[in-house]
């Protein structure tokens, strides 16, 4: 007998870090957004607990699994119960880490038997140490005193962010001029990950500024006891240089598999 059962985030801490300490640390905070801001439900198997799932909203208008995992030695059965769950929650799309290879073979399983397809959604970086030193050092980074400037300079790109107390926020100055800004995000209930995000100021653009952000965050938060990811969409060749320059290794990507 299969069931889902519909649960609270904080009552299953114990499968998240199953989840993450197996799979997806290397992931990064987009797809841990994706993932939290769903709605997460269990996986029972003739009354025991197998595994959990996150439902969304798809990008199409319907419903789509955004992370699915069952034990290891439980697989035998994940085949059937990645159908049932399909069909009784109507889910039209899948949105899988390449890292989670046996979602991969589920999700595209499902998709060759339907002929459907699917779109290339992110890079996810790891850490990795930088070829050469950042154009700007540590002594040029420093926390931001200033947050609603910073918001309103990086075309709000960490709005909502700023009322975690586990985010930190930095800027680059030289001088007395803020050249651009970085921040260390908080994953949720993945505890073992930061997520590394920056944001150049125009005019400062080409100059390094953005990988010193990234080399020195990803140096803090190592100091720090977590471990540094990243991420940007498919088709940012800019961020990807900008990563890739500052030591960042796109180890995973991430895929939205369609099944209608």
């Amino acid at each position: 007998m299969i069931n889902a059962k519909s649960v609270k985030w904080e009552t299953i801490q114990n499968w998240t870090d199953l989840y993450f300490n197996e799979l997806c640390y290397k992931n990064d905070g987009f797809h841990s957004d994706m993932i939290f801001d769903g709605e997460p439900y269990t996986i029972d198997y003739n009354g025991e607990t197998i595994g959990f799932f996150s439902l969304g909203d798809s990008w199409d208008g319907g419903k789509m699994f955004r992370m699915f995992y069952i034990l290891p030695t439980q697989h035998r059965k994940s085949r059937s119960i990645f159908e049932k769950m399909s069909e009784e929650f109507d889910i039209e799309a899948a949105l899988v880490a390449s890292n989670d290879a046996h979602l991969i073979s589920l999700a595209f399983e499902k998709m060759n038997a339907l002929g459907t397809g699917f779109d290339m959604q992110a890079f996810n970086f790891i850490y990795g140490k930088p070829e050469r030193k950042a154009e700007f050092g540590r002594e040029c980074i420093h926390k931001v005193n200033d947050l609603e400037q910073m918001n309103r300079l990086t075309e709000g790109q960490w709005d909502g962010m700023f009322d975690n107390k586990h985010n930190q926020f930095y800027e680059l100055i030289v001088g007395n001029e803020i050249l651009g800004f970085g921040a260390i995000s908080s994953m949720g209930y993945n505890k073992k990950c930061v997520d590394i995000g920056n944001y150049v100021l125009p005019e400062h653009r080409l100059k390094g500024v953005g990988r010193s952000l990234l080399i020195s965050l990803g140096e803090i938060a190592i100091e720090q006891g977590f471990v540094p990811v990243a991420g940007c969409w498919y088709g940012n060749t800019e961020s990807i240089a900008a990563l890739t320059s500052a030591g960042f290794i796109p180890e995973n990507r991430l895929f939205y598999v369609r099944f209608k």
